[in-house]
């Protein structure tokens, strides 16, 4: 599973802290603001690995997502994008997605989780502060 910190975002930060009771549900809406971004890139990415395979079932696929945001002991509102279950051999999607994106011993590596965050990364970062821009103007009112 991708691991992907943000930092430099003191002045959000700030801004979140004026919501009040509502900064945790409006924190969660950034998160998946920037998330989704990265999720569809990923999962662009996967599909072109995945293209042409003759041993695809798309189990793979079928078990990637986004789960839902939650605020952890610390106050930090996360996500997680990756793969969830085990393809219909019994084999977990996330051991089968490390193995594709790392490679193995009879495998290449054919990466698509790191490509796909690195090119999106910036954009993640834009949407989130829009969706935060938005939610200010609403309280503003």
């Amino acid at each position: 599973m991708a691991r992907m910190t943000i930092k430099g975002l003191d002045e959000y930060a700030l801004k979140l802290s004026k919501f009040g009771k509502d900064a945790p549900e409006i924190a969660k809406k950034v998160v998946m603001a920037g998330a989704n971004p990265i999720a569809d890139e990923i999962r662009k990415e996967l599909e072109k690995n995945l293209a042409g395979s003759k041993y695809s079932t798309g189990d793979l696929l079928d078990s990637f997502g986004i789960a839902p945001p939650d605020i952890d002991s610390m106050g930090n509102t996360n996500t997680k994008i990756g793969f969830d279950g085990y393809d219909r051999k019994g084999v977990p999607n996330a051991l089968k997605a490390r193995a594709m994106e790392s490679g193995t011993s009879t495998q290449p590596k054919r990466p698509f989780v790191r490509p796909a965050v690195n090119r999106v990364k910036k954009k993640a970062i834009e949407e989130m502060g829009k969706t935060l821009d938005i939610e200010l103007t609403i309280y503003a009112l």
